[in-house]
């Protein structure tokens, strides 16, 4: 007996690509289970600044309010002369003393540029800008 070839029956095989697809979204869904996110921040190296060993003394800040037609140097009503006369002062003593300027909701830019630029050319240091609501 003779065996019997086809002629012309290879084919190519099909691919399922639905099942391929499906076992593709098993395992993106297996791995965006399985995995744990590296918390980045957690391994920074930070250094605290230790606590001091005798309590510092606060020091006094002088706080200057801007008004849209003059200042207040702690609370009193003074002239920008005043002003700069009292920082000149203390500029001499230490140009390091905490400055507090207050500025209200009336308060003009250039009152609190003059104020800034006078604390920049005596090189004061500790300065702090605050809105207040008057």
């Amino acid at each position: 007996m003779a065996r019997k070839r086809r002629i012309g029956g290879n084919r190519a095989g099909e691919l399922n690509l639905v099942a391929m697809i499906d076992v593709a979204f098993q395992l993106l869904a297996f791995f965006l289970i399985v995995v744990v996110p590296h918390d980045a921040m957690a391994e920074l190296s930070v250094r605290r600044p230790c606590p001091p060993m005798e309590p510092v003394a606060a020091t006094p800040a002088l706080r200057i309010t801007v008004y849209p037609d003059g200042y207040t140097l702690n609370e009193r009503l003074v002239s920008q002369k005043q002003v700069e006369e009292r920082l000149e002062k203390l500029a001499d003593i230490d140009n390091t003393q905490g400055v507090l300027i207050q500025c209200t909701n009336e308060s003009t830019h250039d009152k609190l540029v003059t104020v800034l630029d006078l604390c920049a050319k005596l090189k004061m240091t500790n300065l702090s800008v605050v809105s207040s609501a008057d």
